[in-house]
Protein backbone atom coordinates (compact mmCIF):
# COMPACT_ATOMS: atom_id res chain seq x y z
CA UNK A 1 0.00 0.00 0.00
CA UNK A 2 1.42 3.43 -0.86
CA UNK A 3 2.17 5.74 2.02
CA UNK A 4 2.45 9.48 2.29
CA UNK A 5 6.00 10.81 2.61
CA UNK A 6 6.17 13.31 5.42
CA UNK A 7 8.69 15.37 7.28
CA UNK A 8 6.76 15.88 10.44
CA UNK A 9 8.81 16.24 13.61
CA UNK A 10 7.67 16.97 17.17
CA UNK A 11 10.26 19.77 17.42
CA UNK A 12 8.70 21.92 14.70
CA UNK A 13 6.43 23.89 17.03
CA UNK A 14 9.28 24.34 19.48
CA UNK A 15 11.64 25.81 16.90
CA UNK A 16 9.39 28.43 15.33
CA UNK A 17 6.89 30.90 16.67
CA UNK A 18 3.29 29.80 16.42
CA UNK A 19 1.77 26.48 15.47
CA UNK A 20 2.54 24.64 12.28
CA UNK A 21 -0.14 25.33 9.65
CA UNK A 22 -0.31 21.62 9.00
CA UNK A 23 -1.10 20.52 12.54
CA UNK A 24 -4.89 20.79 12.19
CA UNK A 25 -5.09 18.76 8.98
CA UNK A 26 -3.89 15.32 10.04
CA UNK A 27 -5.87 12.51 8.45
CA UNK A 28 -8.19 10.97 11.03
CA UNK A 29 -7.59 7.27 11.57
CA UNK A 30 -10.97 6.30 13.04
CA UNK A 31 -12.79 3.69 11.00
CA UNK A 32 -16.53 4.24 10.66
CA UNK A 33 -18.80 1.20 10.99
CA UNK A 34 -15.82 -1.11 10.47
CA UNK A 35 -15.47 -0.20 6.80
CA UNK A 36 -12.09 0.66 5.33
CA UNK A 37 -11.57 0.90 1.60
CA UNK A 38 -8.18 1.86 0.14
CA UNK A 39 -8.36 2.57 -3.59
CA UNK A 40 -7.05 5.06 -6.07
CA UNK A 41 -10.53 6.44 -6.79
CA UNK A 42 -14.12 5.73 -5.80
CA UNK A 43 -14.81 2.32 -4.26
CA UNK A 44 -17.78 0.11 -4.94
CA UNK A 45 -20.88 0.33 -2.79
CA UNK A 46 -21.66 -1.77 0.26
CA UNK A 47 -24.90 -3.22 -1.07
CA UNK A 48 -27.00 -0.37 0.32
CA UNK A 49 -28.92 2.17 -1.67
CA UNK A 50 -26.69 4.94 -2.99
CA UNK A 51 -27.59 8.56 -2.54
CA UNK A 52 -27.31 11.07 -5.35
CA UNK A 53 -25.45 14.39 -4.97
CA UNK A 54 -28.81 16.13 -4.62
CA UNK A 55 -29.58 14.35 -1.32
CA UNK A 56 -28.66 15.93 2.01
CA UNK A 57 -25.29 14.27 2.65
CA UNK A 58 -22.85 17.04 3.65
CA UNK A 59 -23.36 16.59 7.42
CA UNK A 60 -22.21 12.96 7.25
CA UNK A 61 -19.15 13.38 5.00
CA UNK A 62 -15.69 14.80 5.71
CA UNK A 63 -12.75 15.47 3.40
CA UNK A 64 -8.99 15.71 4.01
CA UNK A 65 -6.31 16.55 1.44
CA UNK A 66 -2.54 16.54 2.00
CA UNK A 67 0.72 16.11 0.13
CA UNK A 68 4.12 14.62 0.82
CA UNK A 69 7.36 16.60 0.65
CA UNK A 70 7.63 18.59 -2.56
CA UNK A 71 10.70 18.79 -4.80
CA UNK A 72 11.01 20.29 -8.25
CA UNK A 73 10.66 17.65 -10.96
CA UNK A 74 9.79 14.83 -8.53
CA UNK A 75 6.36 13.34 -7.88
CA UNK A 76 4.95 13.47 -4.35
CA UNK A 77 1.92 11.73 -2.93
CA UNK A 78 -1.34 13.66 -3.05
CA UNK A 79 -3.64 12.02 -0.51
CA UNK A 80 -7.39 12.59 -0.69
CA UNK A 81 -9.37 10.98 2.14
CA UNK A 82 -13.14 10.88 2.57
CA UNK A 83 -15.17 9.62 5.53
CA UNK A 84 -18.86 8.90 5.13
CA UNK A 85 -21.02 7.81 8.08
CA UNK A 86 -24.18 7.53 6.00
CA UNK A 87 -25.24 6.07 2.66
CA UNK A 88 -22.91 5.84 -0.31
CA UNK A 89 -23.08 8.71 -2.77
CA UNK A 90 -21.97 8.61 -6.37
CA UNK A 91 -20.68 10.94 -9.04
CA UNK A 92 -19.86 13.85 -6.70
CA UNK A 93 -17.67 16.61 -8.18
CA UNK A 94 -14.30 16.99 -6.46
CA UNK A 95 -12.45 20.22 -7.19
CA UNK A 96 -8.75 20.44 -6.37
CA UNK A 97 -7.10 23.85 -6.33
CA UNK A 98 -3.42 24.77 -6.00
CA UNK A 99 -2.24 28.23 -4.99
CA UNK A 100 1.31 29.42 -4.40
CA UNK A 101 1.78 31.58 -1.30
CA UNK A 102 4.57 34.17 -1.55
CA UNK A 103 5.30 33.16 -5.15
CA UNK A 104 3.69 34.10 -8.46
CA UNK A 105 1.21 31.51 -9.73
CA UNK A 106 2.98 29.23 -12.24
CA UNK A 107 1.64 28.21 -15.63
CA UNK A 108 -0.76 25.27 -15.81
CA UNK A 109 1.94 23.14 -17.44
CA UNK A 110 4.27 23.66 -14.44
CA UNK A 111 2.10 21.54 -12.12
CA UNK A 112 1.29 17.94 -12.99
CA UNK A 113 -1.57 16.32 -11.06
CA UNK A 114 -2.33 12.65 -11.75
CA UNK A 115 -5.09 10.30 -10.61
CA UNK A 116 -6.28 6.83 -11.57
CA UNK A 117 -9.51 4.85 -11.50
CA UNK A 118 -8.10 1.83 -9.68
CA UNK A 119 -4.93 0.63 -8.02
CA UNK A 120 -3.69 -1.09 -11.19
CA UNK A 121 -5.22 1.33 -13.68
CA UNK A 122 -3.11 3.75 -15.74
CA UNK A 123 -2.44 7.24 -14.45
CA UNK A 124 -4.44 10.11 -15.95
CA UNK A 125 -3.47 13.77 -15.87
CA UNK A 126 -5.99 16.14 -14.33
CA UNK A 127 -6.61 19.14 -16.58
CA UNK A 128 -5.89 22.40 -14.72
CA UNK A 129 -6.92 25.95 -15.53
CA UNK A 130 -6.10 29.25 -13.84
CA UNK A 131 -9.08 30.77 -12.04
CA UNK A 132 -9.41 33.12 -9.05
CA UNK A 133 -5.67 33.06 -8.36
CA UNK A 134 -5.37 29.25 -8.30
CA UNK A 135 -4.83 26.34 -10.65
CA UNK A 136 -8.03 24.28 -10.52
CA UNK A 137 -9.22 20.93 -11.81
CA UNK A 138 -12.42 18.92 -11.26
CA UNK A 139 -13.31 15.24 -11.55
CA UNK A 140 -16.25 13.10 -10.34
CA UNK A 141 -15.71 10.64 -7.48
CA UNK A 142 -17.79 8.13 -5.55
CA UNK A 143 -17.99 8.47 -1.75
CA UNK A 144 -18.95 5.08 -0.30
CA UNK A 145 -19.85 4.45 3.31
CA UNK A 146 -16.72 4.29 5.48
CA UNK A 147 -13.21 5.65 4.99
CA UNK A 148 -11.57 5.89 1.57
CA UNK A 149 -7.95 6.92 1.06
CA UNK A 150 -6.92 7.85 -2.47
CA UNK A 151 -3.20 8.10 -3.19
CA UNK A 152 -2.62 10.27 -6.25
CA UNK A 153 0.45 12.21 -7.46
CA UNK A 154 1.52 15.82 -7.79
CA UNK A 155 4.73 16.95 -9.53
CA UNK A 156 5.78 20.63 -9.43
CA UNK A 157 8.07 21.97 -12.15
CA UNK A 158 8.92 25.01 -10.05
CA UNK A 159 10.60 25.74 -6.74
CA UNK A 160 10.88 28.43 -4.11
CA UNK A 161 12.67 31.71 -4.80
CA UNK A 162 12.77 32.72 -1.11
CA UNK A 163 12.07 31.29 2.33
CA UNK A 164 8.53 30.55 3.58
CA UNK A 165 6.95 30.05 0.16
CA UNK A 166 4.34 27.30 0.12
CA UNK A 167 1.91 25.44 -2.10
CA UNK A 168 -1.63 25.70 -0.71
CA UNK A 169 -3.71 22.67 -1.70
CA UNK A 170 -7.49 22.81 -1.28
CA UNK A 171 -10.20 20.26 -1.93
CA UNK A 172 -13.91 20.95 -2.34
CA UNK A 173 -16.38 18.07 -2.55
CA UNK A 174 -19.88 18.79 -3.86
CA UNK A 175 -21.49 22.13 -4.63
CA UNK A 176 -24.80 24.03 -4.86
CA UNK A 177 -25.25 24.41 -1.11
CA UNK A 178 -23.79 21.02 -0.17
CA UNK A 179 -20.04 21.15 0.08
CA UNK A 180 -17.20 19.98 2.35
CA UNK A 181 -13.73 21.52 2.17
CA UNK A 182 -10.16 20.83 3.24
CA UNK A 183 -6.94 22.87 2.98
CA UNK A 184 -3.28 21.91 3.36
CA UNK A 185 -0.12 24.03 3.04
CA UNK A 186 3.13 22.32 2.04
CA UNK A 187 6.41 24.30 2.19
CA UNK A 188 8.38 24.58 -1.03
CA UNK A 189 11.90 23.31 -0.23
CA UNK A 190 14.47 26.03 0.42
CA UNK A 191 17.46 24.01 1.64
CA UNK A 192 18.53 20.42 2.15
CA UNK A 193 20.41 19.03 5.14
CA UNK A 194 22.37 15.81 4.69
CA UNK A 195 24.52 13.92 7.20
CA UNK A 196 28.19 13.44 6.40
CA UNK A 197 30.22 10.26 6.65
CA UNK A 198 30.43 7.21 4.42
CA UNK A 199 27.95 4.38 4.34
CA UNK A 200 25.57 6.14 6.74
CA UNK A 201 27.31 4.67 9.81
CA UNK A 202 28.18 7.17 12.54
CA UNK A 203 31.18 6.72 14.82
CA UNK A 204 30.29 5.56 18.35
CA UNK A 205 30.51 8.03 21.21
CA UNK A 206 33.12 6.91 23.73
CA UNK A 207 35.50 8.26 26.37
CA UNK A 208 38.66 7.10 24.60
CA UNK A 209 38.75 9.69 21.78
CA UNK A 210 36.86 12.46 20.02
CA UNK A 211 34.29 11.29 17.46
CA UNK A 212 33.48 13.60 14.54
CA UNK A 213 30.08 14.13 12.91
CA UNK A 214 29.13 16.47 10.10
CA UNK A 215 26.18 17.80 8.11
CA UNK A 216 26.12 19.46 4.69
CA UNK A 217 23.55 22.18 3.99
CA UNK A 218 22.72 23.11 0.40
CA UNK A 219 20.82 26.20 -0.71
CA UNK A 220 18.20 25.26 -3.32
CA UNK A 221 17.31 28.85 -4.21
CA UNK A 222 18.47 30.62 -7.37
CA UNK A 223 19.44 33.53 -5.11
CA UNK A 224 21.13 33.76 -1.69
CA UNK A 225 19.56 32.20 1.38
CA UNK A 226 19.60 34.91 4.04
CA UNK A 227 18.37 35.38 7.61
CA UNK A 228 18.41 31.64 8.30
CA UNK A 229 19.75 29.99 11.43
CA UNK A 230 21.53 26.68 12.00
CA UNK A 231 20.63 24.89 15.24
CA UNK A 232 22.43 21.75 16.39
CA UNK A 233 21.11 19.65 19.25
CA UNK A 234 22.12 16.46 21.01
CA UNK A 235 19.60 14.29 22.82
CA UNK A 236 19.60 10.80 24.31
CA UNK A 237 17.02 8.01 24.39
CA UNK A 238 16.71 6.04 27.60
CA UNK A 239 16.51 2.26 27.88
CA UNK A 240 12.69 2.46 27.66
CA UNK A 241 12.89 4.24 24.31
CA UNK A 242 11.92 7.71 25.54
CA UNK A 243 13.60 10.26 23.26
CA UNK A 244 14.58 13.92 23.60
CA UNK A 245 16.26 13.64 26.96
CA UNK A 246 19.40 15.59 27.88
CA UNK A 247 22.46 13.33 27.91
CA UNK A 248 22.98 13.88 31.66
CA UNK A 249 24.45 11.27 33.99
CA UNK A 250 23.05 13.20 36.97
CA UNK A 251 20.65 16.10 37.35
CA UNK A 252 22.21 18.96 35.38
CA UNK A 253 25.50 17.08 34.80
CA UNK A 254 26.16 16.38 31.08
CA UNK A 255 28.04 13.17 30.35
CA UNK A 256 29.90 14.49 27.32
CA UNK A 257 31.98 17.34 25.89
CA UNK A 258 31.38 18.98 22.49
CA UNK A 259 33.33 21.06 19.97
CA UNK A 260 32.43 22.91 16.77
CA UNK A 261 34.73 23.68 13.82
CA UNK A 262 34.20 27.35 12.93
CA UNK A 263 36.55 27.44 9.94
CA UNK A 264 39.63 28.43 11.93
CA UNK A 265 39.76 25.55 14.38
CA UNK A 266 37.85 23.50 16.93
CA UNK A 267 36.00 25.61 19.51
CA UNK A 268 34.50 24.19 22.73
CA UNK A 269 30.73 24.35 23.15
CA UNK A 270 29.15 25.08 26.53
CA UNK A 271 27.20 21.85 27.05
CA UNK A 272 26.05 22.93 30.52
CA UNK A 273 23.41 25.05 28.79
CA UNK A 274 22.06 21.96 27.03
CA UNK A 275 20.91 20.31 30.25
CA UNK A 276 17.33 20.41 31.44
CA UNK A 277 13.95 18.75 31.09
CA UNK A 278 12.78 20.97 28.22
CA UNK A 279 13.77 19.62 24.75
CA UNK A 280 14.52 23.22 23.75
CA UNK A 281 17.37 23.13 26.27
CA UNK A 282 19.34 20.46 24.38
CA UNK A 283 20.54 22.93 21.72
CA UNK A 284 24.33 22.90 21.32
CA UNK A 285 24.69 25.63 18.71
CA UNK A 286 22.71 28.56 17.32
CA UNK A 287 24.39 30.33 14.43
CA UNK A 288 23.18 32.77 11.78
CA UNK A 289 23.45 31.23 8.32
CA UNK A 290 23.75 32.88 4.90
CA UNK A 291 24.41 30.79 1.81
CA UNK A 292 25.03 32.02 -1.75
CA UNK A 293 22.83 30.89 -4.63
CA UNK A 294 23.11 27.08 -4.97
CA UNK A 295 25.85 27.26 -2.32
CA UNK A 296 26.76 24.69 0.33
CA UNK A 297 28.20 24.73 3.83
CA UNK A 298 29.53 21.94 6.03
CA UNK A 299 28.86 21.90 9.77
CA UNK A 300 31.36 19.80 11.73
CA UNK A 301 31.08 18.68 15.36
CA UNK A 302 33.18 16.56 17.71
CA UNK A 303 31.82 14.72 20.74
CA UNK A 304 33.54 12.85 23.55
CA UNK A 305 31.92 11.05 26.47
CA UNK A 306 33.05 12.09 29.95
CA UNK A 307 31.04 9.30 31.60
CA UNK A 308 29.89 5.84 30.43
CA UNK A 309 26.73 7.08 28.70
CA UNK A 310 25.90 3.58 27.47
CA UNK A 311 25.06 2.58 31.04
CA UNK A 312 22.40 5.28 31.24
CA UNK A 313 21.00 5.51 27.69
CA UNK A 314 20.25 3.36 24.66
CA UNK A 315 21.62 5.76 22.04
CA UNK A 316 22.15 9.45 21.27
CA UNK A 317 20.94 11.56 18.36
CA UNK A 318 22.70 14.58 16.90
CA UNK A 319 20.47 16.73 14.70
CA UNK A 320 20.89 19.88 12.63
CA UNK A 321 18.00 22.22 11.88
CA UNK A 322 17.93 25.03 9.34
CA UNK A 323 15.20 27.40 10.49
CA UNK A 324 13.88 30.83 9.65
CA UNK A 325 13.56 32.84 12.89
CA UNK A 326 11.48 35.53 11.19
CA UNK A 327 8.60 33.10 10.67
CA UNK A 328 5.36 34.52 11.99
CA UNK A 329 2.59 32.70 13.81
CA UNK A 330 0.99 30.20 11.48
CA UNK A 331 4.08 29.89 9.27
CA UNK A 332 6.25 26.79 9.15
CA UNK A 333 9.76 28.16 9.68
CA UNK A 334 11.64 24.86 9.33
CA UNK A 335 13.75 24.95 6.15
CA UNK A 336 15.45 21.59 6.60
CA UNK A 337 16.41 18.96 9.18
CA UNK A 338 18.50 15.81 9.44
CA UNK A 339 19.83 13.74 12.31
CA UNK A 340 22.38 11.02 12.99
CA UNK A 341 21.86 8.17 15.46
CA UNK A 342 24.95 7.53 17.60
CA UNK A 343 25.82 4.32 19.41
CA UNK A 344 26.99 4.82 23.00
CA UNK A 345 29.95 3.07 24.58
CA UNK A 346 29.15 1.55 27.98
CA UNK A 347 32.78 1.74 29.14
Amino acid sequence: MPTVATSRNPHVQQLVSGDSPMSSHRVRAALLAGALCVLATGCGGDGKTSASPSDNWADSVSLDVSTGDLARGKSATLQVTTENSSRSITNVPLELSFKTVGLALPQESALKVEYRDGEKKPWKRLALSARDGSLRGTLPVNVPHGTVQRFWRVTPDFGASAALQTLKVSGSLGGKGQKVDSTWEQPLPTATVQPGGEGGTAAPLSRSAWSEYSFRVRNLLSGPLEDAQARAELSCADKEGNDDKPCDVADGVPGYAAQYFDGDGWKPLDVSKSSGANPQDIVLLREAATLPAKGEKEYRFRLKATSPLGKHFDHAELGLWMVYPKAEKGQNGVLGYESTAIRLDAN
